[in-house]
């Protein structure tokens, strides 16, 4: 019995280990060190020695204004890191932000998507980057583009400029009444939203208990320019909505979290996206979401 035992224990060992997915090695941080104060030391005339060109990686919108939100989006690999960085330009070190996709250990399966808020106490004008971390099986052995972190680049444009059009009213186009929340202040401007130039209409909300909720509308010229913003492949929209709709009083949302563990939802409605952003993780934005939904129904449409 002792016998049969002991080789009932090794072969639940062995079906065990045959069963544990095989994944590649935990990179060190970029920047060659620790990831912490490392400048982008050889840009000018190179890319770093720790680093690779981007491939199947997509910044969206490629060129942000301040207090834009961009989205990064990774495909086509087997497996993606979850810690990414994004350079503070302003205080010359790498600040990690999580990526979010289907979580394997460390490791994301197949896609990810992650959020940067575009914020002038950390990003310089110009040229400003991140760096994901991915890899691909190929035989016995990961490829991951020559163990180097591959360096995206996105370009800040500053703060928005521009006259807005004479006939457009704010209030036209923000929700003055959100249940439990007053509206702290609002703002109408150009902007662009993935290469598209748009008007984009603000309202700011702070609830009782300290909750800051931010609403972009961002109103389109056309239908049409809002179906090519949410649909192209080269774009993390399209993923996020086929990975994060969810129904909510019947309508359709693409929820994601940004790199600061804010939940954020977005929908369209006719020629306009609606985005919305608790500044919390868990925080119940439902009031914000359910006044624009009323105003703005959804028509997004799940890929």
């Amino acid at each position: 019995m002792k016998k049969i035992a002991i080789l009932v224990v090794l072969l639940l060992i062995l079906a065990s280990c045959a069963g544990k997915e095989e994944l590649p090695p935990v990179p060190s941080p970029p920047g060659g060190g620790s990831g912490v104060g490392k400048a982008l030391a050889g840009l000018a005339t190179g890319m770093p020695a720790w680093a690779a060109e981007a491939k199947n990686i997509a910044v969206t919108p490629a060129q942000p204004y301040f207090n834009d939100g961009v989205i990064v989006s990774v495909s086509n690999f087997d497996y993606i890191y979850k810690n990414a960085y994004l350079f503070n330009s302003k205080q010359r070190t790498w600040e990690k932000f999580e990526l979010q996709g289907e979580a394997v250990q460390e490791w994301l399966k197949g896609t990810a998507t992650g959020g940067i808020t575009i914020d002038a106490g950390r990003f310089e004008t110009g040229d400003n980057y991140a760096v994901i971390y991915a890899c691909m099986k190929q035989g016995k052995d990961w490829d991951c583009n020559g163990n180097k972190w591959m360096l995206a680049t996105f370009k800040v444009m500053g703060s928005a400029t521009g006259t807005i059009p004479e006939f457009a009213n704010i209030d036209e186009f923000v929700v003055n009444k959100v249940l439990q929340f007053e509206l702290m202040n609002t703002l109408a401007e150009k902007d662009n939203f993935n290469e598209i130039n748009v008007i984009r209409y603000d309202g700011k909300y702070k609830a009782s208990n300290g909750l800051i909720v931010l609403v972009h509308v961002f109103n389109f010229d056309s239908r049409a320019d809002v179906d090519k913003t949410l649909t192209r492949d080269d774009l993390p929209l399209k993923d996020i909505i086929q990975k994060g709709t969810q129904k909510h009083l019947g309508h359709n949302l693409a929820v994601y979290l940004t790199q600061e563990d804010h939940r954020t939802a977005f929908w369209s409605s006719g020629k306009n996206i609606i985005w919305v952003e608790a500044f919390q993780k868990e925080a119940a934005n439902k009031e914000a979401i359910e006044a624009y939904l009323e105003k703005y129904p959804s028509d997004l449409v799940k890929p």
